[in-house]
């Protein structure tokens, strides 16, 4: 399915591409400058991509490239979603803006808020991690030891892990 030695990003997308189906309704949980929402909403043209941020130049990035009939886009946390069912997919790309300000970044405290709800509403989860500045470090780690509190009958886990300080993915699918 994968060639893994893709940078982490296209291999995110390869994952993604392989999971879902045009109809699907996936969550940007991050959506930064909108990169990824653009490629998700690419991959589920008649589905629905609800992309979420706490910037406001985030989501101002975002619809510059993803302003699409299938996007909707939220000024919100990821700890809770806008959804009332179960999503195919629930997307994160952790760290802080591109371009943006550097002191404002994910925290190992939300996301791993975000990941338990994750559980309850996502069919599979793609978590994008950046270990090289101090909090995402923490984060990668608070989050690889969430792995390992998973119910491995219920929940198939891949991590994808270049080097220390190299981003890395982490891809969890519902059995």
């Amino acid at each position: 399915m994968t060639n893994l030695h893709k940078p982490h990003l296209d291999l995110a997308f390869e994952y993604w591409k392989g999971w879902l189906k045009p109809t699907d309704t996936v969550i940007d949980a991050t959506c930064g400058n909108g990169k990824d929402t653009l490629r998700l909403a690419s991959l589920v043209p008649q589905g629905r991509v609800l992309a979420l941020d706490i910037q406001e130049d985030a989501l101002k990035n975002a619809r510059k490239i993803a302003s699409l009939d299938n996007v909707s886009f939220f000024l919100q946390s990821h700890v809770s979603f806008p959804v009332s069912s179960p999503v195919k997919l629930i997307v994160y790309n952790l760290g802080y803006l591109p371009f943006g300000d550097k002191s404002i970044t994910t925290l190992s405290t939300t996301t791993l808020q975000s990941l338990e709800a994750a559980l309850i509403w996502g069919e599979a989860i793609s978590i994008t991690c950046y270990p090289g500045h101090s909090e995402g470090l923490i984060e990668k780690n608070a989050i690889f030891a969430f792995l390992q509190s998973l119910n491995r009958e219920e929940w198939k886990v891949s991590i994808h892990e270049w080097k220390e300080t190299s981003p890395c993915l982490v891809w969890i699918e519902r059995r």
